[in-house]
């Protein structure tokens, strides 16, 4: 899927908003990650800035965005969960000998969407019990670590979350 980048077609009034909201995101965004420090260097701080929107615009044009900022929230705290659950359960296997593997290979249809597919895979992988995936034509292979563990319920909830984060 391509994304228009073209906002000639845009009005003039939905740019003008577009670029303004932006130009606060971004604005805030510098004022965390500076940490509320003294404003030393205004004009820079303010061309940076503005180049950072005007790029922002070209790249993303006003309602081309396709992620639900609202299901993006709600996916950070599922993913850091699942990445911490993830890396706790490999280091069980590894340091624990008497926690069971019994490798097997899953295979699940993906979406149609490859934006979706992509982040699928990448997130799997981070699943307790997953240790790689591969991505076929139709299907994503899955390597589990035991096949007694519910993998694949698991990946259904992830599926159903991922869908959140593009409005779906």
């Amino acid at each position: 899927m391509i994304m228009k980048t073209d906002t000639k077609n845009l009005k003039s009034s939905t740019l003008i908003l577009s670029f303004i909201l932006r130009f606060a995101v971004f604005t805030a965004g510098w004022f965390i990650l500076m940490g509320g420090q003294k404003i030393s260097d205004i004009g820079f701080v303010i061309l940076f800035v503005s180049i950072t929107t005007l790029i922002s615009m070209y790249s993303i044009p006003p309602g081309q965005w396709v992620l639900s900022p609202l299901g993006v929230v709600r996916f950070i705290p599922y993913f850091l969960i699942t990445a911490m659950l993830g890396g706790w359960d490999v280091a069980r296997r590894v340091f624990y000998r008497n926690i069971p593997i019994d490798p097997d290979f899953v295979t699940i249809n993906h979406d149609k969407d490859p934006r979706k597919t992509l982040i699928l895979t990448w997130v799997i992988s981070l699943l307790p019990g997953t240790a790689s995936t591969v991505i076929t034509q139709e299907t994503i292979i899955v390597h589990v670590l035991d096949k007694k563990l519910p993998v694949t319920e698991e990946i259904q909830v992830l599926k159903n979350r991922i869908n959140g984060m593009f409005g779906g």
